[in-house]
């Protein structure tokens, strides 16, 4: 009688485990029910080829998602992807993780007053969080009296990235409520890992010497709302009316959510809309609480939503247009997060015809892929030399096999890569165009980890924004942090600043316009116009 079970010996950096797996089911979901962390930027949806898992032995024969993005070296080396892959029989396998071990660039740190550098009992902390689609941001605040200071700070991969690299997949998997509660416990784990990182230099024998009053997190709308726990099946069908709690600031004690750090008061900011959320407003609080000019400005944070609000002395009106991943690299055949290694500066020389890339990675370590600043700056570099045109058609050779930066050529550039960086800033340009509605500004601020590593100059060949905002663009790095940061110091300096400071974040909310870029009729038409270079 034939047994209902296979062996699957799961591999990982040399520690074998046994397990019985039944046959039939998907190899993903049973990894997952076994606790191996997987990841699946698609959401599992064999959309992107990029979960993949090696058979030592026993290797399937390959599927026809496993032909379409697989080479035939990689297939007879065992690769399938892990998203298609079904157990029917006993095998040996390894999980590929290429960004296993590898940390995210850490978030810059303030001040270096020497006065929070001695442990002190009397001394506070808040703790700030940027919760991010693909990575977490946190930094530690200490008080001292009427005085902050950002101590450090931290940061880690998002591992909801385990049900999609993008919001539509998480809110799509949270459609199940025990998927919806895993969703959550992913983040807060998460959260908790990095608050444990940040405190623990200042812990004598296991105890934190001062005490921990705050935490501040803000995030777009979709994060936030997963991180409570929430139903976010409205932010997935029109008209995206959110539920009474859905968009509103919440205070709650810490062990409501994060267990041993009882005491806290945890703190979600706001958000103006569906798609203009916490992550916004915390923006918009960092510009405000800093006085930087706000006269004729258009403020503008690259993530997936393309988020944008203009200013025009007191009123401030805000869109959201769907740029997509990729100015974080996703939906790029070779793309990767901000880790080391990952390309980030591209130029190109064209050398009696031959065209040879000259590239810079972070940490200066092996190239792995390319991050969101090095897909712009490859893209506008092809068009200067012509090997994309006006249209984003890749010239001869590359159209059929891609651009290889790496002589070994395992990372490289393709047509549809090219389309998707069109949809994206074709969705930044017209968004930024209809809500400046013809007027004229004085500055843009560029928000976003994406907006605080990249230099205009290196991309102007593609056209993402107008030409009259030459010479005005003003980076201002991650400001859904930095207004997370700002507002945790109120929160230190006691009642009266905090009340003052939640204030601030209700007005921005309130008086806020928002426009709806769907609604309108030209949009379509000025958005296939934007593609081009």
């Amino acid at each position: 009688m034939k047994s209902n079970s296979a062996l699957i010996i799961v591999n990982e950096y040399g520690k074998k485990t046994d397990l019985q797996a039944p046959k039939g089911k998907l190899l993903s979901v049973f990894l997952d029910q076994n606790g191996f962390e997987t990841e699946r930027p698609c959401g599992g949806n064999g959309r992107c080829g990029k979960c993949r898992v090696r058979f030592l032995e026993g290797a399937p024969s390959p599927n026809s998602f496993d032909e379409r993005f697989l080479t035939e070296k990689e297939l007879k080396e065992g690769i399938r992807l892990l998203c298609e892959a079904v157990i029917w029989d006993n095998c040996e396998i390894e999980i590929i993780k290429p960004e296993k071990h590898m940390a995210i660039e850490e978030t810059e740190v303030s001040g270096s007053d020497s006065s929070f550098a001695t442990k002190d009992p009397e001394r506070t902390f808040a703790i700030a969080v940027d919760l991010g689609t693909t990575t977490i941001a946190a930094s530690l605040v200490a008080g001292i009296g009427s005085k902050s200071e950002v101590l450090r700070s931290a940061s880690c991969v998002n591992h909801q990235r385990k049900y999609g690299s993008d919001v539509i997949s998480r809110i799509s998997a949270a459609d199940d409520v025990s998927t919806l509660k895993e969703l959550s416990d992913i983040v807060v784990s998460d959260i908790e890992k990095l608050m444990d990182e940040l405190l623990l230099p200042e812990k004598e024998d296991g105890r934190l010497v001062g005490s921990l009053k705050h935490i501040v997190i803000a995030g777009n709308t979709t994060m936030m709302n997963l991180l409570f726990g929430k139903d976010v099946s409205w932010l997935g069908r029109f008209p995206y009316t959110a539920p009474e709690d859905g968009l509103t600031l919440k205070e709650l004690p810490a062990e409501t959510l994060f267990k041993g750090f009882e005491g806290a008061i945890l703190t979600g900011m706001p958000g103006i809309s569906a798609f203009v959320g916490a992550d916004i407003v915390s923006g918009i609080y960092h510009i405000k609480s800093n006085n930087m000019d706000l006269g004729k400005a258009l403020f503008v944070d690259l993530g997936t939503n393309g988020e944008m609000a203009s200013f025009d002395g007191g009123n401030v009106t805000v869109t959201s247009t769907a740029a997509g991943p990729v100015f974080e690299a996703g939906g790029i055949s070779c793309g990767v997060a901000s880790v080391p290694g990952a390309i980030c500066h591209v130029k190109l020389d064209d050398r009696d015809g031959k065209i040879t890339a000259t590239c810079d990675t972070i940490s200066d370590k092996a190239p792995i892929g390319l991050c969101g600043t090095g897909v712009l700056e490859l893209v506008s570099e092809m068009v200067r030399v012509g090997l994309i045109d006006e249209t984003g058609l890749l010239a001869d050779p590359y159209f059929d096999r891609g651009f290889p930066l790496t002589e070994d050529g395992k990372i490289m550039l393709v047509q549809q890569d090219v389309r998707n960086l069109q949809l994206g800033k074709a969705a930044i340009r017209t968004g930024a165009e209809t809500l400046l509605s013809g007027n004229a500004i004085d500055r843009l601020y560029l928000a976003g980890g994406f907006g605080s590593h990249i230099d205009m100059d290196n991309v102007k060949n593609l056209r993402m924004f107008p030409e009259d905002f030459d010479g005005k663009i003003i980076p201002v790095g991650n400001t859904s942090l930095k207004g997370a940061i700002s507002f945790a110091g109120k929160a230190l300096y006691g009642e009266a600043a905090l009340e003052s400071a939640k204030a601030e974040l209700k007005e921005i909310v309130e008086s806020a316009r928002v426009i709806n870029l769907a609604t309108l009729d030209e949009f379509d038409e000025k958005y296939f116009e934007a593609m081009n270079f």
